[in-house]
């Protein structure tokens, strides 16, 4: 009877070692490297937007808390960009008017995930917010159908890019393993110019105050990315 009574303590014990092990093995921790798509668009006014499809890449690192939380710090290169075509020409004169811009910036961004969600033993759902801040590492414009110098113009308008961004994240995700898949959408806050220029000087000027004045008052990068990490 004792040698039962211990053979099933044994068996017990294992079964829930086994248990507590396959919990801790579904929720990833620690550092990992991250890489996805992103697609964005511009909120500019007076142009219509279309998105530009780009990628992101980076490491992370996941710090599991209590109670279902988890905080998740990155640094990501993440490009994003718009297309803008057909400039209203009730807005803007036709020595002004813009055909068709293309803008693409790549950041280096610290993305701060703050999550929550149920560890479900399987795997794990959870939602989160994700503040950003971001610095400029490369730029691209490219300006089609002026009256201007087309490399004059797209030299002044990245003369002109504001470095800094920051913006907010809202997303789901899910996590197996040692993987974590995520989508979000994203906002960027603040221009992604600096103000116009108050006299508009030579034509490139004009012109490019056009497309500056498109990013007015908040007007910047907004779209949705999808992140696949894996952790080690």
């Amino acid at each position: 009877m004792k040698k039962i009574i211990a053979i099933l303590a044994v068996a017990s014990a294992a079964v829930g070692m086994s248990l507590s092990a396959a919990a801790q093995g579904t929720a990833a921790k620690g550092f990992g490297i991250v890489g996805g798509f992103t697609s964005s668009s511009s909120n500019a006014k007076n142009f219509d937007k279309s998105s530009v499809s780009q990628y992101l890449f980076g490491i992370t690192y996941k710090l599991p808390l209590v109670s279902g939380f988890a905080i998740q710090p990155g640094l990501i290169y993440h490009v994003k960009g718009a297309n803008l075509e057909d400039a209203d020409k009730n807005h803007v004169s036709a020595y002004d008017f813009v055909s068709s811009f293309q803008t693409k910036t790549g950041y280096l961004e610290v993305p701060v995930q703050i999550q929550w969600g149920p560890d479900l033993l399987a795997f794990r759902p959870y939602a989160f917010a994700e503040p950003f801040v971001g610095y400029q590492v490369t730029k691209n414009e490219d300006v089609k159908g002026v009256t201007v110098s087309e490399d004059e113009l797209n030299s002044y308008l990245n003369d002109h890019k504001r470095k800094l961004e920051y913006g907010l994240g809202l997303g789901l995700g899910l996590e197996f393993s040692r993987l974590q898949i995520s989508a979000k959408y994203f906002w960027n806050f603040g221009s992604l110019y600096t103000a116009p220029d108050q006299s508009t000087g030579s034509a490139v000027n004009a012109t490019g105050s056009t497309i500056r004045n498109a990013f007015k008052d908040g007007k910047n990068f907004n779209g949705i990315d999808v992140s696949l990490a894996i952790f080690f």
